[in-house]
C-alpha cells in the first residue's frame, strides 16, 4: 500500500490586450498562429482559468514506479482560493483523507491509524520549492503555476505554443506548451540540474467542458531523477460546478500524530 502523503505531494508538486475587442474563444484554432504574440498568448491563457466558487469531481489515481502499479479512487472538492478537500477510497473503504488551507494541511490515514497537521509551508519543504493554494489547485485546473510575462521566450512547436523557460528563482526552470484550440496547459515541465538533476512533467489529455469553461479530464505527473522514476495520473469524473459543499473533516480519535 503506497502511503497517501506521497501522493498528495506528487499530485500537488500561474492585464494585457488582445487584438481589438474579441475573446481567446474567437480567436481560437487548431493550429499556433504564428502571428500570435507572447502577450495576445498569455492573456488568452489567463482568460480560460476557470472560474467558480464551489467545485467537486471524482478521478482515478494510478501511481507507477519501477517495481508496482497501484489504483484508487479519489473525490477531489475545492473552494476557489481557500481550500482542497480530498479522499481516497478502494472498493468503497476509506484509505485516507486530506485538507488544504491557506495556511495549513492536514491528512490522516487509516491503515496505520495515524495524522499529520502542520504548516503549509511544510508542503513546499517536501516538494522543494515554495508552493501556494492557488497554484495547487492551479496545478489541478490546467493552469500555468506561475505568471507569465510578455519577456517570456516564445516559440510554437507542433500544436502548441510554447514559453519558457520561466527562471523560478529556485533552482527550477518552468516551461509552458499551450494549446491553440482552448489555450489550456497541455504540459508543464519544470526542471533542476545540479549534483543530482530533476525533472517533473506534467501532461494533460483532453478537455471537457461544463458551463462554457474547460477542465482536464486527464492529467499525468512524472518525476524522474538519476535514481528514481515515479508516474502518477488521474483520470477525472465530472467537474461539478456548486454554489455550496461540505468540507467535513475530523482526525479519528486514537490516531497518533507523526513528523514527516
Amino acid at each position: 500500500m503506497i502511503k497517501f502523503r506521497s501522493n498528495i505531494l506528487l499530485i500537488f508538486s500561474a492585464g494585457l490586450l488582445l487584438v481589438g475587442c474579441r475573446t481567446a474563444a474567437d480567436l481560437s484554432s487548431t493550429r499556433p498562429n504564428p502571428k500570435w504574440t507572447t502577450a495576445q498568448v498569455i492573456r488568452a491563457h489567463k482568460q480560460t482559468n476557470p472560474e467558480f466558487e464551489y467545485l467537486a469531481t471524482r478521478a482515478q489515481l494510478v501511481y507507477k514506479t519501477e517495481d508496482q502499479e497501484q489504483k484508487i479512487n479519489v473525490s477531489l472538492r475545492m473552494k476557489s482560493g481557500d481550500t482542497i478537500w480530498m479522499k481516497a477510497t478502494v472498493f468503497g473503504v476509506t484509505l485516507a483523507k486530506a485538507i488544504v488551507t491557506k495556511d495549513e494541511v492536514s491528512y490522516y490515514e487509516m491503515l496505520n491509524k495515524s495524522y499529520y497537521k502542520g504548516p503549509l509551508t511544510e508542503i513546499s519543504r517536501w516538494l522543494g520549492f515554495s508552493v501556494t493554494l492557488e497554484q495547487l489547485q492551479n496545478i489541478l485546473l490546467g493552469q500555468s503555476v506561475l505568471g507569465m510575462g510578455r519577456n517570456t521566450p516564445q516559440l510554437i512547436d507542433k500544436d502548441s505554443y510554447v514559453l519558457g523557460p520561466i527562471d523560478t528563482g529556485l533552482g527550477w526552470n518552468l516551461t509552458n506548451a499551450i494549446r491553440p484550440d482552448n489555450f489550456r496547459l497541455k504540459s508543464a515541465e519544470l526542471a533542476a540540474s545540479g549534483v543530482m538533476p530533476t525533472t517533473a512533467s506534467l501532461s494533460y489529455g483532453s478537455y471537457s467542458q461544463n458551463s462554457g469553461q474547460y477542465f482536464p479530464q486527464q492529467m499525468t505527473l512524472s518525476v524522474n531523477t538519476p535514481k528514481s522514476k515515479t508516474q502518477i495520473s488521474l483520470n477525472f469524473k465530472q467537474f461539478d460546478l456548486l454554489q455550496r459543499l461540505n468540507f467535513g473533516y475530523a482526525i479519528p480519535e486514537g490516531f497518533k500524530s507523526i513528523t514527516p
